[in-house]
């Protein structure tokens, strides 16, 4: 049988591979366009109020399933990395779990409200109070994952 090898990744680099993903983050939303017909989405879950309406009522397109759908995937996809990498950067043995858990999701949370706070003064950008909700969906889910990284071990032959 083959000894196992662990590769440790020191503190320092998961930490400064969270703010490599935070300036990514940013600049990603610096770079991509936005729907400037309005400054504010503020009704939770509107989107998915809408496609249930037109599910409801007729045969939806691709078309508006991509539009609506597609920025939900991309909203928490975003913010998946981020969570892993937080909650595995403010992971200690001395640090209850449920104490990281709650520290990477307000982190992320406050961390989305500010880039939506920023967006609503850039004139192609729009705020939208479901991206704080996915983006915050995101970070729980990388945060979970962080924390399944120490009770999975892969093996590859």
């Amino acid at each position: 049988m083959p000894s196992m090898r662990t590769v440790t990744v020191p503190k320092l680099l998961t930490i400064l591979l969270v703010l490599i993903t935070t300036v990514a983050i940013t600049a990603l939303t610096i770079w991509a366009s936005g729907r400037s017909y309005t400054k504010v989405e503020p009704l939770p879950f509107d989107e998915l109020r809408h496609l249930a309406h037109r599910v409801a009522h007729k045969p939806v397109s691709t078309h508006v399933l991509a539009v609506i759908v597609v920025p939900i995937i991309g909203n928490v996809l975003l913010f998946v990395p981020w969570g892993f990498l937080t909650f595995i950067a403010l992971y200690s043995v001395d640090r209850p779990t449920v104490q990281t858990y709650v520290l990477t999701i307000l982190l992320g949370f406050t961390f989305t409200v500010l880039i939506e706070a920023w967006q609503y003064f850039l004139p192609s950008r729009v705020a939208d109070i479901n991206d704080v909700i996915w983006n915050t969906v995101g970070t729980v889910v990388g945060a979970i994952l962080g924390h399944m990284r120490l009770r999975v071990r892969f093996e590859f032959e």
